[in-house]
């Protein structure tokens, strides 16, 4: 059932990703909200849910990108795993963490494009990543705690969990 609502919601912020959002870019850089939600869910959760949410959201964001499907399935995939190695050793309910490590996922993301087209001989800007990291970083400040009040139920009952 939890990958179900996963997958559901999933599906809509990639429908707001690309329906409501590029509305709110500055000089064409915006953020994207599937990708700030699946590091923020992978830096709570663990491997084998962050390696689930990198795929679902891989998948659906190269249905809208035309030059190359499964480019970001491939970087999501790795970028997640990448966020939830960086959860387990953090505190959850500090929010400093996750907005740095948005940033900087983002930007290797990018880089990760970039490298990947550069082969293709595709060309793309690089200068809107950092702009749209900035940008993530700013919606990881509100998602991450949303995201964790969620799970906050389950990250409390493994805090004081006596074995």
């Amino acid at each position: 059932m939890e990958k179900l609502i996963i997958i559901l919601v999933s599906i809509g912020l990639v429908i707001l990703d690309n329906s409501l959002v590029p509305f709110f870019s500055i000089k064409g850089a915006y953020p994207s909200l599937l990708f700030t939600f699946a590091i923020a869910f992978s830096l709570i959760n663990g491997k084998e849910k962050a390696v689930f949410i990198g795929v679902i959201s891989g998948v659906l964001q190269d249905i809208f990108f035309f030059n190359g499907f499964g480019v970001n399935s491939l970087l999501n995939l790795f970028l997640c795993l990448l966020a939830s190695l960086i959860g387990a050793g953090i505190i959850k309910n500090k929010r400093l963490i996750p907005v740095v490590s948005i940033f900087f996922i983002t930007i290797i993301k990018y880089m990760g494009i970039l490298t990947i087209f550069y082969i293709l001989r595709i060309n793309i800007e690089f200068s809107r990543s950092i702009a749209m990291g900035i940008y993530n970083s700013v919606v990881m400040f509100f998602v991450y705690k949303l995201v964790m009040n969620i799970y906050d139920d389950e990250y409390s009952k493994q805090r004081w969990r006596f074995k």
